[in-house]
């Protein structure tokens, strides 16, 4: 490329001191490169005596290709620029507050090893198990429970027992854990969604036989989840960080209820969805967890 543009440049000034002076270099700097391109190509290129300079015949043809070279070197150049720099996006879903706590060592590593890829985070609300991965509002996500998964792909995390969120002054907060047949008699909180594997898993419906359960109380958000159970209206199913985290300060304690299903967690993303950024996430996320000692 450098070959060319001095070829450009005498071939336009038809001068080598101006043409040198164009390209910032000594006249015997630019004699020297002509002399290099003519070698590449094994023809001559210029003619040159004490009077003039001028194109040879094959030096001519040169030059005229010489110019569409350099524009198509250029746009190639600016392009793989461009596609080096790109900052992609990654956007993780999760459902807080339950996630919150495996979500932040991962984003941080994730952040620090991958810093051109731009993250986002998609807050999803209890009405959406699967935390924005089947509309596309997030590439991966941080999942948790029994939930509706066809098309999804799911990486086990870790699993921690679940149990009962009550009121602090409910009768059963006085025992140090609650049995099934006790929770089951309880009116509960019901967060509805359109997915009956999630449902049938928070109202624990495989120890509720053909008795229904009693809801109390729909809501669609973890304030008023905390806040139905802390007025006494009803129980539900929960894990102990999240209820020593937000329910604490409303009064709301937990109490073990042994032999029922552990909550899992999740890693997952779309099934098929193999791109760098989605497989990088998954895989530093498990090794950060790992490395905290959660997995």
């Amino acid at each position: 490329m450098r070959h060319l543009r001095a070829l450009l440049a005498l071939g336009e000034e038809l001068n080598f001191t101006r043409a040198a002076e164009r390209l910032h270099l000594t006249q015997q700097a630019l004699s020297g490169q002509i002399r290099q391109l003519e070698e590449r190509v094994g023809t001559r290129l210029v003619e040159r005596d004490t009077r003039r300079v001028a194109l040879t015949r094959a030096g001519q043809t040169l030059y005229a290709q010489a110019r569409p070279l350099l524009a198509s070197a250029e746009q190639a150049i600016t392009a793989t620029r461009a596609a080096g720099t790109e900052t992609s996006r990654l956007t993780i879903g999760y459902i807080a507050p339950l996630t919150r706590r495996i979500v932040a060592p991962a984003i941080e590593r994730y952040a620090a090893e991958e810093p051109q890829v731009e993250l986002r985070i998609h807050f999803a609300s209890f009405l959406d198990p699967l935390a924005g991965l089947r509309e596309g509002a997030s590439d991966v996500a941080f999942l948790y429970g029994e939930f509706e998964h066809d098309g999804i792909a799911l990486h086990h995390l870790f699993s921690e027992p679940r149990g009962v969120a009550l009121a602090g002054d409910h009768p059963l907060a006085a025992s140090a854990e609650v049995t099934i047949e006790e929770f089951v008699r309880e009116p509960l909180i019901e967060v509805p969604t359109r997915d009956a594997v999630w449902n049938d898993y928070w109202i624990a419906a495989e120890h509720r036989g053909r008795e229904p359960a009693r809801v109390a109380a729909s809501v669609h958000t973890l304030d008023g989840l905390i806040e139905a159970i802390a007025v006494g209206l009803g129980v539900a199913l929960s894990v102990a960080p999240a209820v020593d985290a937000l329910g604490a300060a409303a009064g709301v304690v937990f109490r073990p209820v042994p032999g029922i299903a552990p909550l899992d967690l999740w890693l997952a993303h779309r099934q098929g969805d193999e791109r760098p950024d989605v497989v990088t996430f998954r895989d530093t996320a498990i090794a950060a967890l790992r490395h905290n000692g959660a997995l």
